[in-house]
C-alpha cells in the first residue's frame, strides 16, 4: 500500500513540475533558465520513478497486471 502511495505522490508531483515548467514558459519575460531547470526536473523525477517501479516490480511490492499472454481466446 505504501508503495502504491509513493508512486501516485510520485505522478503529482510530477504533474505539479509539468505546470510550473509551463508558467515559466508562457510568463517567464525572456529568463528560459526557469523553464529549463523546471523541465530539467520533471525529466529526472521520471526516471527516478521508472527505476523505483522496476525495483518494486522486481522484488515484489507491486505485481504488473492486465493482458495475460497464458490465456487464449
Amino acid at each position: 500500500m505504501l508503495t502504491k502511495i509513493v508512486i501516485v505522490l510520485m505522478l503529482f508531483i510530477i504533474i505539479f513540475v509539468l505546470f510550473r515548467g509551463l508558467y515559466f514558459l508562457v510568463k517567464g519575460k525572456g529568463n528560459p533558465e526557469q523553464t529549463v531547470k523546471s523541465l530539467t526536473w520533471r525529466i529526472s523525477l521520471s526516471v527516478v520513478l521508472i527505476i523505483l517501479l522496476i525495483i518494486a516490480v522486481l522484488s515484489g511490492y507491486v505485481e504488473p497486471h492486465g493482458v495475460n499472454p497464458n490465456v487464449q481466446t
